[in-house]
């Protein structure tokens, strides 16, 4: 292939690398700067006590996972090589904490805001890192981990 042509889009697809954090912030910038440019009513209730509860069950789980990650002193990238497979709460009812306690945090400051398009974030990031990111992390725990990563993918969900 002629390195001037442009790339099928699955190939495009496939070498992109997007960091989870940071396509949360962005997706959070977006839909936040969305929120306040769109005519809304701006009121508290209990839908910002619900959505904050939300944001620190998330961002709480989030920050759990990743820290049981650097305790057993393995790669949070999403894209580097594991050096441990961790098996212990909450990976052992959710595969992947991380990523749902970030979808959490964005879902839960949609409803914070009571912003209908707020809720694009999660809805996106739940779908980027469901299609292009996890399926990568997948192959590499197989190829690493064989025979053990797929007992524990038929036990475990993927989410929840």
């Amino acid at each position: 292939m002629n390195s001037t042509e442009p790339q099928a889009p699955s190939t495009v697809l496939s070498t992109t690398k997007i960091h989870p954090p940071i396509l949360a912030g962005a997706l959070l910038l977006v839909t936040l700067a969305l929120h306040f440019m769109l005519p809304e009513q701006r009121v508290v209730g209990l839908e910002q006590v619900i959505g904050l509860l939300f944001v620190v069950f998330g961002a709480g789980m989030s920050s759990f996972a990743a820290a049981i990650f650097q305790a057993r002193e393995t790669t949070r990238n999403p894209y580097g090589e594991p050096a441990a497979f961790v098996v212990q709460s909450p990976y052992t009812w959710t595969r992947n904490p991380m990523y749902l306690g970030l979808t959490t945090a964005l879902f839960g400051l949609a409803l914070f805001f009571s912003s209908i398009v707020m809720l694009l974030g999660p809805a996106v990031f739940f779908a980027v890192i469901d299609r292009i990111v996890i399926p990568r992390e997948e192959e590499t725990m197989e190829r690493l981990f064989g025979k053990d990563y797929l007992d524990y993918t038929n036990r475990v969900r993927r989410w929840l």
